[in-house]
């Protein structure tokens, strides 16, 4: 038909070909493997828990399933050949048989003498094979003679149906017999039907035969029926599968055993990780695992071990920052409480005493004050030093903290650490500290008390010695001294471990109050600035001031916590005030002990990301005295919140060392002049020549000055016309639980 113009027929390119080829093969790919992943899916959900959960159980059963589907092709693929090859045999047994039965009864179409094939039955009778014999005329309905050993009744003359099987049969399969009941054996026998044909060429009628040219003719005279025996084939057959499935499932079951093994063999290095990998994930890190095995698994051991010692150095690392010393290298406060505590489990299980040492050097201040910070450390450094070469190999030496010591002597009775305190004294008094070209003289006091019982906890004889220290300086330093519960003095020191628990339990309970005291500016264009005050509470309800229990916390270490609690919640309520609208920077005090904490930069910089605070609302304020023993340190830690944004005041200035040298070593931005100078200002003008020259350096170095302790108008006035930036006091703003809004008096005007 031809095509209709405008139209061209559609063809494929190369490229289209491939191309379709490709995303047929890949759609192909993705079907097989979704119907493997749910025929997985749906064999793993046939298996029970154990096996589901376990690769060595789910490979093992694959295995098993495999053997058995391949077992079930192998035998019944023999079987199939097997029943091929006895079906062959039966028909060309059967072949053999016609021709044989053929050649025996030509005589009896012949000559019609019986007597010829008398010999039939004798010779039927040496193959068992062979049920019976039938001869049947040309029309196939009469039987001219029969042999055998069974007379089968139900079988009738051939009728014309049969024959007519036959003749098309033959010149079909060109097969000389036919296998009746549909080509099928029936009962125990099969019968086998055939024609008995004499073949002859024609004759010139001068009794002279020539094969050229002639023709041979084929004549059907007649029938042969036969029946085969095929049960001895079939029994042989039997036997010979059963044997043959007998041996195959050998070696397919040591074959699924060898698989089974060498399945284990290879997951054996991998189910060997099970152990270490449960250590690890319960914490523990000394741990190993062995490389070994396939490479797969190897690479495996060796990525887990280089895991392992990276999560070990880090554990290390961070135990060694918790628990040790960062200046000394000795153990820290926490550590040796851990150890202390250990000890009085021993003494409950062996009750062997042993003895704590608490060390406090007796002229650091004096050197620390003197030489510098740095100075300070190095002697520390030193002490350290000395203190373990004295001790033996079992006792634990500590850096507690500042410039106190402690000493774990274990199993030491009185005696023994009455020794070692002597001997540590010793040390000291003959030791010299050298620097800058002076010399000086640095003794100890050393406070004592036995682990002789388990009536007290560890912090509480880590107390008692502290206490005994205590005793010892009072009795003239460089000396040691044992606790005694029954000392009057002692007594006294007890009370403050009543102090410490009480400030231990308010920490914890978040008891501890705010209040804010406003520092207004004299020019008035600043935001609103609160200095944050803090209180406990007391027994009765009243508010206790820092000057009470500050020297507690500081003798306990209990400071840090304090600083750390103050910074939260202080910034807490900063940003619920922010948020009300009130654009407000908080001033928050910071002890000494809290420059010792090395992660302190990072925590304030999670509060203020935690609150969403600009860094400039807060202002942190230190102690003169504190900026001058905590030089090094402070001064990292200040710079490092400075350059975030965060400001530093310097408060009570004027009563420490005065000297503004240390200004420019320290990113401040405020000094607040100590309310000394301030209190009888209108009255003493030393106080006022003292307070206007602060004033002047300050502005010269770029520095902001608050006033505090403004009690009235003529100190107001006073501090004013010297140029103060900032003031504070009562006069200016009673402290409040709350910042109020505007402040009580104005300091403009």
């Amino acid at each position: 038909m031809p095509r209709k113009p405008g139209k061209t027929a559609p063809r494929f390119s190369r490229e289209s070909l491939s191309t379709m080829t490709r995303v047929f093969r890949h759609w192909a790919r993705l079907t097989l493997d979704r119907l493997w992943a749910l025929w997985l899916a749906g064999f793993e959900w046939l298996l029970p828990g154990s096996i589901r959960r376990s690769l060595f159980g789910k490979l093992s059963v694959l295995l098993l399933v495999g053997t058995i589907l391949v077992y079930l092709v192998a035998v019944g693929g023999l079987w199939w050949i097997a029943s091929n090859i006895v079906d062959d045999s039966l028909r060309k047994q059967a072949n053999q048989w016609v021709a044989e039965f053929d050649e025996l009864g030509t005589p009896l179409y012949v000559s019609r003498k019986g007597k010829a094939l008398l010999d039939m039955d004798k010779h039927i009778k040496n193959f068992p094979e062979i049920v019976f014999v039938r001869y049947y005329d040309t029309t196939g309905k009469k039987i001219l003679a029969e042999f055998g050993r069974v007379k089968d009744p139900v079988v009738a003359p051939l009728d014309g149906d049969y024959l007519q099987r036959l003749t098309t049969a033959l010149a079909a399969t060109q097969q000389a017999h036919l296998f009746l009941d549909n080509e099928d054996v029936a009962g125990d026998y099969a019968r086998i039907l055939a024609p008995v044909r004499i073949r002859s060429i024609a004759n010139d009628g001068l009794f002279d035969f020539s094969l050229d040219g002639q023709r041979e003719t084929v004549k059907v005279i007649g029938f042969i029926e036969f029946g085969m025996d095929h049960r001895y084939y079939r029994g042989q057959f039997l036997r010979y599968v059963a044997l043959g499935s007998v041996v195959i499932a050998i070696v397919f079951l040591f074959c699924l055993i060898a698989g089974r093994q060498l399945i284990r063999k290879a997951l054996a290095p991998l189910t060997d990780l099970q152990t270490p990998l449960a250590r690890l994930a319960n914490g523990e890190t000394n741990v190993s695992v062995e490389s070994n095995g396939d490479t797969e698994i190897a690479v495996i051991s060796d990525a887990l071990n280089t895991t392992i010692r990276a999560l070990k150095e880090r554990d290390d690392t961070l135990r060694r920052l918790a628990e040790y010393d960062a200046l000394t290298g000795l153990p820290n406060r926490v550590y040796f409480c851990k150890q202390v505590e250990k000890e009085v489990e021993l003494f409950a299980r062996e009750d062997t005493p042993s003895a704590i040492l608490f060390i406090d050097l007796d002229r650091f201040k004096y050197v620390n004050d003197a030489l510098g910070h740095a100075a300070g450390d190095r002697l520390l450094v030193q002490v350290a030093g000395l203190l373990k070469e004295r001790l033996r190999e079992q006792d634990i030496c500590a850096r507690f903290g500042g410039d106190e010591f402690t000493v774990l002597a274990r199993r030491a009775g009185r005696q023994g650490a009455e020794e070692i305190a002597r001997s540590i004294n010793a040390i000291m008094k003959d030791y010299c500290f050298i620097e800058g070209g002076k010399k000086f003289n640095v003794y100890c006091s050393i406070g004592i008390t036995m682990i002789d019982s388990d009536r007290f906890a560890g912090e509480e004889f880590v107390t008692q010695a502290d206490i005994a220290c205590y005793a010892a300086k009072a009795r003239g330093r460089n000396r040691y001294h044992f606790y005694d519960a029954n000392a009057k003095d002692m007594r006294s020191r007890e009370t403050d471990i009543g102090w410490a628990q009480r400030i231990k339990d308010v920490v914890r309970e978040n008891r501890l109050q705010l209040y804010y005291q406003p520092i207004v500016s004299t020019s008035g264009g600043d935001r609103e600035m609160y200095e944050v005050l803090l209180r406990m509470p007391g027994k009765n309800g009243t508010p206790i001031l820092p000057e009470v229990f500050f020297p507690v916390a500081e003798r306990f270490g209990l400071l840090v916590d304090i600083d750390h609690w103050v910074i939260a919640h202080a910034m807490g309520a900063l940003a619920g005030y922010r948020a009300a609208g009130r654009d407000l920077a908080f001033s928050i005090n910071l002890s000494g002990q809290v420059f010792e904490d090395l992660s302190f930069a990072d925590m304030i910089k999670e509060h203020l990301l935690r609150n969403q605070l600009p860094p400039s609302s807060i202002i942190f304020e230190i102690t003169e005295q504190v900026a001058v023993r905590y030089m090094d340190r402070a001064s990292g830690i200040m710079q490092s919140l400075s350059e975030l944004g965060c400001r530093f005041a310097l408060d009570d200035f004027g009563v420490g060392f005065s000297s503004f040298n240390y200004l420019k070593h320290l990113p401040v931005e405020f000094i607040k002049i100590d309310g000394s100078f301030v209190t009888q200002l209108h009255k003493n003008p030393i106080d006022q020549a003292m307070v206007r020259a602060i004033i002047e350096i300050a502005r010269v170095l770029g520095k902001k000055t608050v006033i505090e302790s403004v009690q009235d108008r003529k100190s107001m006035r006073l501090v004013k016309a010297y140029g103060a930036d900032y003031l504070q006091g009562r006069y200016i703003g009673e402290p409040l639980d709350m910042p109020e809004q505007p402040p009580l008096r104005s300091a403009v005007g």
